[in-house]
């Protein structure tokens, strides 16, 4: 059995405090901690390894030793979605820029507690360098079809509507995380959730579209 340098419960208290109890990426920002529906409290935040506890996991650095591995340096404060995110779109999120968001998210929080904030441009070139290949996927789309604003998130194997199609399909099966990445192009402001009838549906912003549409 390969043996993980997991995060203990105080090194896992300082990471969220020092967070701010928020998601640390900056395109989600999302509370991590509150009410639920009684009494009781609901979190959804996740100590997450920015270098992997094991070795083969996401990122893993054999520089590091055990202690490093286990410290609070190494650990990002993220929401389960981004935590999931981060994982799996490996060429997206590098070492390095988990490190950033860590910073900034501590950063944050510290100003949030003196009454500042930090104003985090959200453009649409960031975005697409966070999912390349879903935005270069969308631009093929609109280019075809310049006048189509709509989107849904689909199976293969399923069937959906009839007659003229005015709709573009995104499959599950070709983009990992899917809903996970078009929440994120929500926080920029690149879609708009119309879910109908339990269907993941989205319209395109015309922000976006023009952005889409500019030459590449």
């Amino acid at each position: 059995m390969i043996s993980r340098d997991n995060f203990r419960q105080p090194t896992i208290r300082q990471i969220s405090q020092r967070a701010g109890y928020r998601c640390s990426n900056p395109a989600c920002l999302r509370p991590t901690i509150g009410p639920d529906g009684s009494d009781d409290v609901a979190s959804i935040g996740v100590a997450a390894h920015i270098t992997a506890a094991a070795e083969g996991g996401p990122r893993f650095d054999p520089a590091l030793t055990n202690e490093e591995r286990a410290a609070a340096e190494n650990g990002i404060w993220l929401c389960q979605t981004c935590s999931r995110l981060v994982d799996v779109d490996l060429s997206s999120h590098p070492t390095e820029q988990l490190r950033e968001w860590k910073t900034l998210a501590e950063m944050r929080a510290y100003l949030g507690l003196r009454g500042f904030t930090i104003a985090v441009s959200r453009t649409f070139e960031r975005l697409e360098k966070m999912i390349p290949a879903l935005i270069s996927e969308m631009r093929n789309d609109v280019v075809k079809s310049p006048f189509t604003r709509e989107i849904i998130a689909f199976s293969k194997g399923w069937s959906y509507g009839g007659g003229v199609r005015s709709y573009f399909t995104l499959y599950f099966e070709e983009h990992d995380d899917l809903l996970s990445k078009l929440r994120i192009m929500e926080n920029y402001g690149a879609l708009i959730d119309i879910k109908y009838n339990d269907i993941d549906r989205y319209e395109l912003t015309e922000d976006f579209v023009e952005y889409l549409l500019l030459p590449v």
